[in-house]
């Protein structure tokens, strides 16, 4: 078994190895794992924080763990930026694993997800994701007065971009939260969930003084993870935002039936509206693709 990308801390600190077999391991059991040759062309290290990983002399720079590393940071990144899979070594070779994977467990090529060229999941695995979330995110569309299918097929974008880092992530988020970190079944960032509720838009729970418009600002994002994290909130966190650029550009254009372009606006800074927005081709894809899938579900 070999380590095809490793996932650091902000100070380059190792911690998850993913290997060739599309496994993931924690530096402990990597370390385990080493010690019991199941790994190639790495050694453990001891040093007075604990062990860690090296490369072995005269391996070949394409196996150096150093050149298979990317930030925790950029892999939240990646999720929403394709092109960053290409540019780092790690993340291609992990993709290509996992096109091999989908290849094998599709009968049908068109069965697969693919986004901005890449191979990111099957649609039975998305639908079987997002069925048991069927009702809250029914509940959230009502409470927010939003179109229930938009919600989904943006549901469905974020699921399809998560699912080959999944468990990776799952990880990470065990030993690290970021200020991007994404989590929960809509994949909301930690900071978009934030200033929803300092500008009281979302709630997960106005008893507690922490989630306060006054003092948000302070909350540890270790904190505010522990909710946002839950699907319920992280459903309605999802449209809360979506409600939001509804809000947002009301005064130019109704955007309440233009999944396309609330596509295109979720995960975008604020911009200024304007009266005819087109969509990027994420938006045509939520709307296009995305948004028969939602319907499937949503509408029995």
């Amino acid at each position: 078994m070999k380590i095809t990308f490793v996932v650091t801390d902000i100070k380059g600190k190792n911690l998850v190895f993913s290997s060739d077999t599309l496994k993931t391991y924690s530096l402990d059991e990597s370390v385990k794992l080493v010690k019991q040759n199941k790994i190639d062309s790495v050694h453990v290290v001891r040093a007075g924080a604990g062990s860690y990983l090296r490369t072995n002399p005269n391996t070949m720079e394409e196996d150096n763990l150093d050149y298979l590393s990317l930030s925790s940071y950029k892999l939240f990144a990646s999720l929403d930026q394709s092109s960053l899979i290409n540019s780092i070594l790690g993340l291609r070779r992990y993709f290509r694993d996992y096109n091999r994977f989908l290849e094998e467990s599709v009968k049908r090529i068109d069965d697969i997800i693919v986004i901005d060229g890449f191979r990111r999941t099957t649609k039975q695995r998305v639908v079987t994701k997002l069925k048991p979330h069927r009702e809250i995110i029914l509940k959230a569309a009502n409470h927010f007065g939003i179109d229930s299918i938009t919600l989904g097929a943006i549901i469905v974008d974020e699921i399809a971009r998560m699912l080959p880092l999944e468990d990776i992530i799952e990880k990470i988020l065990l030993c690290t939260i970021n200020w991007n970190s994404s989590v929960g079944i809509a994949q909301v960032k930690l900071e978009t969930a934030r200033g929803l509720i300092r500008i009281g838009y979302y709630n997960p729970n106005p008893n507690d003084s922490k989630l306060s418009q006054k003092y948000i600002n302070k909350t540890p994002k270790e904190y505010l993870y522990n909710y946002v994290v839950k699907p319920k909130h992280s459903v309605f966190f999802a449209a809360a935002r979506i409600r939001e650029i509804i809000d947002q550009w009301m005064p130019v254009i109704d955007l309440s039936d233009r999944p396309e372009i609330i596509g295109t606006l979720y995960n975008q800074p604020p911009r200024k509206p304007r009266n005819n927005p087109g969509p990027t081709d994420r938006g045509s894809q939520i709307q296009q693709e995305f948004y028969p899938i939602a319907k499937t579900i949503l509408r029995k």
